[in-house]
């Protein structure tokens, strides 16, 4: 039997669910049958079910969750983002180089190699030239002077950096490069490429370093370009020329030798100063190698040239060095033998070219040494090279020869006191001034002026007051202004100690310059 205080508490606690469920925004549960008594009840193992939940409950606990996983993701650190990977663009050409037709290349073939092997490198621009340029020999100066100038007219009309032409033999390649601009020093026409018709690896690495070492840096860009591609390659080409194959001819593998001596000499000008010695050792090595493969019935001249690249290579060490008169006499000792060897009437060119050199580093022996006979053989060394640059032919190169002497004489009159020498100075100047302008060769022209303003500042000291003293001021300062506006500095602290002396002895002059009393005049009578 049923309680009535039991009902009443049923009651109460129904009531306060129904409460409790409209406080969290659910319903109560539905009433169903009558309650019973606890007694009454089945027993049974399973929990009660849940009381079922409204569709408001859900929907704010659903924004609940959503709200708390936006407030953890905003305070969660983010993860780093994964960068996706990047096709590097190749760099633009650096350099056009023409493949001219090949002598003995009937089809075209081997051009076409030469010229696939080549495009292949990213930084050449490589186009055919359908043109033929042939050099049989160098015996004859007048055929050879015609080609040179052919193939330079060639690169000019092409707007290209270099052309590279030749003739096929049945051992391979036989080619020669041509620029713009002279290069007597290394690729000029005797400069033979001899390489095997297998266009390998190391052949194509070789010759990729050759035409770098060859290009005219030009503007600041270009040789930032050239800085950049010339050292790797350069160590690219290196095994080749170590150690060359066997299966080459003995041409082929001087060529090859003689070629990295170029690469070398050429990055060592471009090297850091740590590297670069190093660089001009490996030149040098590679030159002397060269000579050791050169056969009796060789033309004498190839060691000429030698001799010449070898000279070259150490007085640019010297110019680095901090004990620069052992290397400049071994430069010179290599001008002599290149000199002695090269045969004027075939190779006046590069004959003419290492005389100036010769006499230009007689001249810099003696500024360091004061050996006076250094410049008697220098001016005739510089003289027997105007015998080949004439002021009608050669103007330029007149000039340059011309302005060399003129600093020789300067020094040879000052040691030996001669005011005769040292006119012949101020005329040398004057006369490389009608050459030189101030408006096309600014920096060439300067030079010579402080050159004339030190040979009139001699000649006025020597002469005891020639009164040369303000024309020598007014070439000075004219070169201190040009050597300022082409940020000329080294050049610009000469001129101006030069023109410090020209004033400090124009001031001395005024100061002991006193007149002479009437009565002194009627005692010389």
């Amino acid at each position: 039997m049923v309680n009535e205080d039991d009902g009443d508490k049923r009651a109460e606690r129904l009531k306060r669910a129904r409460a409790l469920a409209g406080q969290t925004g659910g319903s109560a549960p539905a009433a169903s049958a009558p309650a019973r008594p606890e007694s009454a009840r089945p027993e049974s193992s399973a929990s009660p079910p849940p009381l079922a939940t409204s569709a408001p409950t859900d929907l704010t606990r659903t924004l609940r969750q959503s709200l708390l996983e936006m407030l953890t993701g905003l305070l969660r650190p983010k993860s780093p983002a994964v960068a996706q990977p990047t096709v590097p663009q190749p760099d633009p050409p650096v350099l056009t180089v023409l493949v001219a037709a090949l002598g003995n290349d009937a089809d075209g073939s081997g051009a076409s190699r030469l010229n696939q092997a080549l495009a292949a490198r990213t930084a050449l621009k490589v186009q055919a030239l359908p043109k033929l340029f042939q050099l049989d020999g160098l015996e004859d100066p007048g055929l050879v002077a015609a080609v040179t100038m052919n193939t330079r007219h060639a690169v000019v009309e092409e707007d290209a950096d270099l052309l590279l032409w030749g003739d096929l033999t049945k051992d391979g390649y036989r080619l020669r490069l041509a620029t713009a601009a002279s290069d007597e020093e290394r690729f000029g026409p005797a400069t033979r490429i001899e390489l095997p018709l297998d266009l390998s690896e190391p052949v194509v690495n070789l010759l990729f370093a050759a035409l770098l070492a060859a290009t005219d840096p030009g503007s600041e860009p270009r040789r930032s370009a050239l800085r950049r591609l010339l050292l790797p390659a350069a160590v690219a080409a290196e095994p080749m020329a170590a150690k060359p194959s066997v299966q080459m001819t003995m041409p082929q593998q001087r060529s090859v030798q003689m070629l990295f001596g170029h690469i070398a000499a050429a990055a060592a000008a471009i090297a850091p100063a740590e590297q670069a010695v190093t660089w001009a050792d490996k030149a040098a090595n590679a030159y002397r190698q060269a000579e050791r493969r050169l056969g009796r019935t060789d033309a004498g001249w190839e060691g000429g040239l030698i001799h010449r690249h070898i000279a070259a290579v150490v007085a640019a060490k010297a110019d680095r060095s901090k004990e620069p008169v052992p290397l400049l006499e071994e430069a010179i000792r290599e001008w002599r033998s290149a000199a002695e060897t090269l045969p004027r009437a075939v190779m006046p060119q590069e004959w003419a070219a290492t005389q100036m050199r010769l006499g230009t580093a007689l001249y810099r022996l003696d500024l360091m040494t004061g050996q006076t006979e250094l410049l008697r053989e220098a001016l005739q060394a510089l003289q027997a090279t105007l015998q080949v640059y004439t002021r009608t032919e050669t103007p330029g190169r007149w000039a340059d020869v011309m302005h060399t002497v003129a600093q020789v004489l300067e020094v040879y009159g000052d040691q030996l006191r001669n005011t005769e020498v040292l006119q012949r100075a101020v005329d040398a100047c004057n006369s490389v001034l009608e050459i030189r302008s101030r408006d096309r060769t600014p920096l060439a022209w300067a030079a010579t002026q402080n050159t004339l303003g030190s040979a009139l500042f001699l000649l006025d000291r020597h002469s005891e007051g020639g009164g040369h003293l303000v024309e020598a001021e007014m070439a000075l300062s004219s070169a201190l202004e040009v050597f300022h506006t082409h940020g000329a500095k080294r050049p610009a602290k000469v001129a101006a100690r030069n023109l410090a002396h020209v004033r400090k002895l124009a001031e001395s002059r005024k100061t002991r310059s006193v007149v002479e009393p009437h009565w002194l005049d009627d005692r010389k009578r």
